[in-house]
């Protein structure tokens, strides 16, 4: 049986030519946030943290944009903007399917809402607990200030590994390789969109889940995949 320690959660981004997808993303960061000519970027220890990337990916990425002359590294102010790029690169071979961000996360809540009654069905009281201390964690990480992308990964893969069927888990695993991949970094959104609430809905739909009441846990789902846009 496929286990959360076999798939790869921890990895929001493939680990082949990662530094030219962190590349990608702070280009994209750039352009879809407005960032004009001066201003500062994130610090690399941000883009390594919100990324779940390591510090010297970040700097090969970097790197490579102070090379272009996009950015300039100033002593005690940071990475300032001093040209803005011209275009988003592309995000690879999910171009090739022309769908948007919002399309991909909508497969991604219809599969997930759509596969609860087995999710119920299969789940176990360790993989309740283990959901218990994943909430736990993002709690801990919130009040620290920190991001929670890698505890709200490894909680969805839980349910959808607690359906126990093959197809339904490898769909499930494509659809967020892939959402992650064309998600728009923004430090904004990652740290800013209510994390308090974040917490609160993922203990609602534990909650529905230690009831085995597979409606309150598609309505607890739907709220906390409301609204429809991801960003």
């Amino acid at each position: 049986m496929t286990t959360v320690d076999d798939e790869p959660f921890l990895n929001p981004l493939p680990r082949e030519s990662l530094a030219d997808q962190v590349y990608q993303v702070i280009v994209r960061y750039i352009l879809r946030n407005g960032v004009e000519v001066g201003d500062r970027l994130p610090s690399e220890r941000k883009f390594s943290e919100l990324l779940e990337v390591s510090r010297t990916v970040v700097r090969g990425a970097l790197a490579q944009l102070e090379a272009e002359g996009t950015i300039q590294r100033q002593v005690g102010v940071g990475m300032i903007l001093t040209t803005r790029p011209e275009r988003i690169p592309p995000v690879g071979e999910i171009n090739e399917l022309n769908v948007t961000l919002e399309e991909m996360y909508q497969a991604r809540i219809a599969l997930e809402v759509g596969a609860i009654e087995w999710v119920v069905l299969g789940l176990s009281e360790g993989d309740l607990q283990a959901l218990d201390s994943l909430v736990d964690r993002m709690a801990q990480r919130v009040t620290e200030g920190h991001a929670v992308l890698k505890e709200d990964r490894e909680f969805h893969l839980r349910l959808i590994q607690a359906t126990h069927n093959p197809v339904i888990i490898k769909f499930a695993t494509l659809i967020n390789q892939y959402f992650d991949r064309m998600r728009i970094f923004s430090p904004e959104v990652a740290i800013g969109r209510r994390l308090d609430m974040l917490e609160v809905q993922h203990r609602m739909i534990v909650l529905a889940l230690r009831a085995r009441d597979a409606e309150a846990a598609r309505q607890a789902l739907r709220l906390h995949f409301s609204p429809l846009s991801p960003i």
